[in-house]
């Protein structure tokens, strides 16, 4: 008699073996999308700090402007927030906003960037802070001095503006300061 020999032993994979695939599969095409995500929010993230850093130069060019315009219309002794810089009469001519405002687009009827007739569409994700501090200068001292002195006027002041934007729920800021200097040749 021949005997039969059965051999049940079958190829191929068993539910175990598909399902530690399907997880191994799962954690990758994870971490995939992960990363594509981060790519994307960092790119997004440069494109918002170039245009923060964009707000601050024509925000900085702006008040340069401003220093370097005729006194009748501007200059010197507008250069400064709101409620700054007054005149002998007590009259303010600082023309900066104060605290952290939104950005628009344009520069209103003033053509000066950070004021308040700043029009247009409003830039979203963005505000800007404009700070100006007057500064004492030892050489020619000013009110600002100590002791204060009444025999110059101010001749120096620090521009702070800073430009805070959003990359996600992440807030972010650029910086900028410079001192600004009034020193013409004919006083």
């Amino acid at each position: 008699m021949v005997e039969k020999t059965t051999n049940n032993s079958e190829s191929g994979f068993s539910y175990i073996d598909v399902m530690i695939a399907l997880v191994i599969l799962t954690v990758g095409v994870l971490a995939l999308l992960a990363a594509i995500s981060g790519s994307i929010l960092q790119s997004r993230g440069q494109d918002q700090q170039l245009r923060a850093r964009q707000i601050l130069g024509s925000t900085m060019e702006s008040i340069m402007s401003v220093k370097e315009t005729d006194e009748q219309w501007l200059g010197w002794i507008s250069v400064g927030n709101i409620g700054t810089n007054p005149d002998t009469l007590g009259t303010f001519h600082g023309v900066f906003i104060n605290g952290p405002h939104e950005v628009h687009e344009n520069a209103g009827f003033d053509q000066v960037i950070g004021t308040p007739d700043d029009d247009g569409p409003v830039v979203p994700g963005f505000e800007r802070e404009i700070t100006i501090t007057d500064l004492c200068d030892p050489d020619r001292p000013s009110m600002n001095c100590s002791p204060p002195s009444n025999q110059y006027t101010v001749r120096m002041r620090q521009v702070d503006v800073v430009v805070r934007y959003f990359v996600g729920t992440r807030q972010n800021e650029e910086r900028v300061r410079t001192v600004l200097t009034d020193y013409s040749t004919a006083q």
